[in-house]
């Protein structure tokens, strides 16, 4: 955690965080960062023998040399920091900046580095492929600013060696940078591919949920109805009710028929629709303009009703205010909840739907009194799962659950933003 820090004031303590320790923090972070372009292990282990027993034998002629009694402490120094540069290419380029810094340092006392600067040379051709940008942008500088201070401070080299010395480090540095940013680019676009991909995917996915979620509203509540009316037109000896029950059942088999029609329609994206009697394109999806609102708590209610769950219908507002965009999904909302309300519903049940359009949204509560005993039908459990995703996209809620012994459906969806059928 950062330190915190108080600072008096009129409107009393007030806390603040220590910025500059964190901001100090990531700068670094950013500077050490890993580079994307990964060394092959043999390549590594050639590069840390090579330099290895260059370093062993510069150790060497120190000792040779050294007789006197006097010890080159300081080209000493700069063979193991060059050891240790290697090594971190080879293994640690994140440490490469610092340990190239702490190189040229000890580099610096010496008026003749001879081998450490051709070494120092290579590492920064090996960095420019191997560490991150800005390390590399940082090991650049440090080289850069070491050579001017060097030549004109330290070597008895002529001063215009050092033009040289400049011009070989920037051409040494752009092979590697330039591998390095085409290996990114390539990197970069893969990774754009891969994640477009996994986009597609997932909107196929969400497509075939949502054609699953079709599918069952539309075959759910059509066969739920047909099989109620076929058991009653069953059990009942009574002529004038078998033939209501079938006049049922064939007004809900062709509306299911024409729903799973346009369902399929909509699923053949790839195929050009066929064209009407008078040239017209016929319409995929029924145009949520032509749903009525009020016919269809009418229709629901009169099936209700006919399947021996009396039910109760009131209307609060105006209904063809209703955003056409939101009327698809309350036909689907009260299909379902008077689907469930058959399916669960025994002997002596009863239903109220409550349907009221406010200034802002349209409010839609579907009741059954509950029923001791075991569904009717089949449960599929997906209905009301589908239901609340609905309305979540459209930023609306939908709870169910029993209150007082009552099985409640509450919709709730806003208006905002959606066109209104004038």
């Amino acid at each position: 955690m950062a330190p915190v820090l108080w600072r008096r004031g009129s409107g009393g303590p007030e806390m603040r965080t220590a910025k500059s320790g964190a901001t100090l923090k990531s700068t670094v972070a950013g500077v050490l960062r890993v580079g994307s372009s990964p060394l092959p292990l043999w390549v590594s282990f050639l590069m840390i023998v090579f330099v290895t027993v260059s370093a062993v034998d510069d150790v060497r002629l120190f000792i040779v040399t050294g007789q006197d009694g006097s010890f080159p402490w300081w080209p000493f120094a700069s063979t193991v920091t060059y050891w240790a540069v290697w090594m971190s290419l080879a293994f640690r380029p994140q440490l490469t900046a610092i340990v190239f810094a702490v190189m040229l340092a000890a580099m610096y006392p010496s008026t003749q580095p001879a081998g450490a600067l051709l070494l120092a040379f290579g590492a920064l051709a090996v960095a420019a492929y191997r560490v991150s940008t800005r390390s590399l942008a940082a090991v650049v500088a440090c080289f850069l600013v070491w050579q001017i201070v060097w030549v004109l401070g330290v070597s008895e080299l002529n001063r215009a060696v050092l033009w040289g010395y400049v011009l070989v480090t920037l051409l040494l540095a752009t092979p590697g940078l330039a591998l390095k940013l085409l290996r990114e680019k390539a990197i970069r676009a893969e990774r754009d591919q891969r994640a477009a991909e996994e986009t597609a995917a997932a909107a196929a996915l969400e497509q075939r949920t949502e054609l699953a979620r079709e599918l069952h509203d539309v075959v759910t509540h059509g066969l739920t109805m047909i099989a109620v009316q076929a058991n009653l037109g069953t059990i009942s000896t009574d002529g004038a009710e078998q033939h209501r029950a079938l006049t049922e059942i064939g007004a809900m088999s062709r509306s299911s028929l024409d729903d799973l029609r346009r369902l399929l329609q909509t699923m053949r994206t790839d195929e050009i629709p066929a064209t009407g009697l008078h040239g017209a394109e016929p319409s995929v999806s029924p145009n949520p303009a032509c749903i009525d609102l009020a016919q269809s708590v009418a229709d629901s209610q009169k099936r209700l009703n006919a399947l021996g769950v009396p039910t109760r219908v009131t209307t609060s507002g105006d209904l063809d205010r209703t955003p056409n965009g939101l009327r698809s999904t309350v036909l689907r909302v009260l299909q379902e909840s008077a689907t469930n309300t058959v399916k669960h519903a025994g002997g002596g049940s009863e239903c109220t739907i409550f349907m009221n359009v406010r200034e802002d949204d349209i409010e839609l509560i579907i009741r059954n009194l509950m029923t001791p005993g075991e569904p009717r039908l089949p449960m599929s459990g997906t209905g009301l799962a589908g239901l609340r995703e609905r309305a979540s996209r459209l930023g609306g809620t939908l709870d169910a659950g029993p209150a007082d012994g009552w099985w409640s459906v509450r919709t709730v969806l806003p208006f905002a933003g959606r066109q209104t059928l004038r």
